[in-house]
């Protein structure tokens, strides 16, 4: 190229705005640009004239646009209302997830009117209070949209102070959380009908906690054992009946525990006169029990292996 005619000078003073020697200045223009995602931009040249400013505008749009589809993923948008005049101003994702046109213009009364009349006294009260005190607040509302849409939202809000202190601005933001509350209540309803079936069973049913304490005790387990689970819940199984902290019972609850399987075992429980049925199974909680009343069973065979016992006394 350098025998070409200038054109291995222009070459090699290109390459030396691209790739400088280590430790030159290049002047503004004179070399390629990137962001601060180091996204490529481009070469620029010599007659580009790039100033901080070109730079920082387009870092902030960058920015910008960034947190905008961040807002739009995560259906949350901010919201501030300055006092002295009442002036209320919504982004775009707020006036979204009101399901509003880009022209609507929220003030107290028609903000509030969103909401269902038990949360709109949550919300005048959670604003006055942040207004007059500074006091923050973090709720969660139901409020339906302008298309009749019921949603939840979660709405937090925060006082801003002047240099004399005076509130000037409430600031905060609004965020669609219907779908995580309806997980959260389909969670709630299948828990309260597991529950409702525990408390039906026939057969007492008994969970413990890593350290042995009462989790949950169900009414036939309140039966077998004869005591209210209110009295035991939160205390150690071992203290509140002590016979099992040693012995058959312990010995097996450990074999469930070591071998991560369910063991079955029955035992005689002098403090209750009773024999009693147990299946043990670890849980990630701890230790599940099922166990029954097996008393009379026990008694029965035993006079059945009695009698026959008598019978072949009798034949011999």
């Amino acid at each position: 190229m350098k025998q070409q005619t200038g054109l291995g000078d222009s070459v090699a003073a290109a390459f030396r705005r691209v790739f400088p020697k280590r430790g030159a200045r290049t002047p503004a223009g004179d070399s390629p640009f990137w962001t601060s995602g180091v996204t490529y931009r481009g070469y620029l040249g010599v007659s580009g004239g790039v100033s901080s400013a070109w730079v920082t505008e387009h870092q902030l749009r960058e920015t910008q646009a960034l947190l905008r589809m961040a807002a739009a993923a995560g259906r949350l948008g901010a919201w501030s209302v300055e006092l002295s005049g009442n002036h209320w101003v919504w982004s775009d994702e707020v006036k979204a997830i009101h399901e509003v046109g880009d022209d609507f213009e929220p003030n107290t009364e028609n903000a509030l009117a969103f909401y269902e009349p038990h949360y709109q006294e949550l919300a005048v009260s959670a604003f006055e209070q942040c207004g007059k005190h500074g006091t923050p607040f973090d709720l969660e509302l139901q409020m339906r949209t302008a298309r009749g849409r019921s949603v939840w939202i979660r709405c937090i809000g925060d006082a801003e102070v002047d240099a004399e202190g005076n509130i000037t601005h409430l600031r905060g933001a609004i965020q669609d959380i219907t779908k995580a509350r309806e997980a959260s209540d389909e969670v709630k309803r299948m828990a309260e009908r597991f529950t409702r079936t525990l408390e039906s069973l026939s057969d007492g049913f008994v969970l413990l906690d890593h350290d042995w304490c009462f989790l949950y005790m169900n009414p036939e387990a309140e039966r077998i054992l004869r005591r209210k689970r209110d009295d035991v819940l939160g205390k150690c199984m071992l203290t509140q009946f002590p016979e099992t902290a040693s012995g058959k019972f312990l010995e097996k609850c450990q074999d469930a525990i070591r071998e991560g399987h369910t063991v079955e075992f029955t035992k005689f429980y002098p403090p209750l006169g009773m024999w009693v049925y147990f299946k043990v199974w670890p849980t990630e909680q701890g230790l599940t029990f099922c166990i029954r009343d097996d008393t009379e069973r026990i008694t029965a065979r035993r006079e059945v292996l009695n009698l026959k016992a008598r019978l072949e006394a009798q034949k011999a």
